[in-house]
């Protein structure tokens, strides 16, 4: 079982770290700290540090799921992925199980669970399906918006009240 998760932090102001990693747009220039993006593939089982990705914390293409995707080479057919919200996404989603990996994601709030729609297995418990955004994103190519599937299928339950 693996975690991705992805956090940000500030480092000390020096010439080379505002170069690399601006501060927050909300600071006055000279005012504030250097902030960076971390993104990581934990192993569950030992607590190895498996895959990191480093990114300014602002721009694009810099967002923590932007980052997940330079991770995915980490990930195996088998493999387990536990993650937050942030990534129940249908495109990372897509690529995770198109290579054999399981996902368990807490629902994104984005989107609505209704347990009385799909097929049902139990109280708060059932199989839905995904529909493919309508629109490619920005990062992705044509060939790789063409290719993703028409729907994915996927198991969705009620637990301690967050549905996964």
């Amino acid at each position: 079982m693996k975690l991705l998760d992805g956090t940000g932090i500030s480092m000390p102001d020096t010439a080379e770290n505002q170069a690399r990693f601006p501060q927050s747009a909300s600071q006055a220039p000279g005012v504030g700290f250097p902030l960076a993006r971390l993104c990581a593939v934990i192993d569950l089982a030992s607590g190895a540090l498996l895959e990191a990705a480093v990114g300014p914390h602002r721009g694009v293409g810099h967002s923590e799921l932007d980052l997940s995707r330079t991770l995915l080479g980490a990930f195996s057919a088998g493999d387990l992925l536990l993650a937050d919200a942030l990534y129940a996404n249908y495109f990372l989603v897509a690529q995770l199980i198109a290579a054999g990996v399981d996902v368990l994601l807490e629902q994104h709030g984005s989107r609505r669970t209704d347990f009385r729609r799909g097929t049902r297995l139990g109280a708060r418990d059932h199989v839905v399906h995904w529909p493919k955004p309508r629109s490619r994103p920005a990062w992705m190519s044509g060939a790789q918006y063409a290719a993703a599937p028409e729907h994915l299928t996927l198991r969705e339950a009620q637990v301690g009240g967050a549905s996964w």
